[in-house]
């Protein structure tokens, strides 16, 4: 669970517009997660995705509207109002306000795969493993854990925090297998990353 003084600051950056890390618009690179995630990772085409840390969720409409069955969450009431008064129409996408630590008995391996753009950069180094054994348990066996993650990262200030090729297998190289990498240029938005990487992970035990 997220403690109370995490909860308070990302409502507060909410509530006053501080969202600079909002690129208004699907990321550049999530078509290319999707292709590599059907042509390496086996995703079948009528996929359910979870995403958490969703805010207005540009990327989740951008699946749901290319068919995939997307439940999206945020921490923040203000995030899930502003991407419901955008994206609430669509039939596929589900906007919720919920705590990824918390697994709704319904979500317990119900899901083809996870998106996950900047939720684990967003998340300091000692909530990661928790995180990835949240995702897990959402994930069906032949589950996908899908990820654009900042390599290259040039702030005095956390979050974001970089998390580099060494730290993903760190973290999610006992439970899952990599399936495909690559690096992409970062998106212009925020600033502050400069270089981005995408990988496409696959539940250990899979055939």
């Amino acid at each position: 669970m997220q403690s109370q003084e995490e909860k308070k600051l990302w409502q507060e950056r909410w509530q006053k517009g501080m969202t600079g890390w909002d690129q208004g618009a699907p990321h550049p690179s999530l078509f290319a997660v999707v292709e590599h995630a059907k042509l390496e990772g086996g995703l079948p085409g009528d996929a359910r995705f979870f995403s958490a840390g969703c805010g207005r969720a540009h990327s989740e409409a951008a699946l749901a509207e290319w068919g995939y069955h997307v439940r999206a969450i945020d921490l923040s009431e203000e995030a899930i109002r502003e991407a419901q008064s955008i994206y609430g129409k669509l039939p596929n996408l589900e906007l919720k306000v919920a705590d990824l630590f918390q697994l709704e008995t319904t979500e317990a391996k119900s899901y083809d795969a996870i998106y996950d753009r900047a939720m684990l950069c967003a998340l300091p180094p000692e909530s990661r493993r928790l995180y990835i054994d949240a995702m897990k348990a959402r994930l069906k066996d032949l589950g996908l854990f899908c990820c654009i993650l900042f390599r290259d990262l040039h702030t005095l200030s956390h979050p974001p925090y970089a998390v580099d090729e060494a730290e993903a297998f760190r973290l999610l190289g006992k439970d899952f297998v990599l399936c495909y990498a690559a690096a992409v240029p970062a998106a212009p938005i925020p600033a502050a990353v400069k270089e981005e990487w995408i990988s496409i992970w696959r539940v250990r035990g899979a055939p």
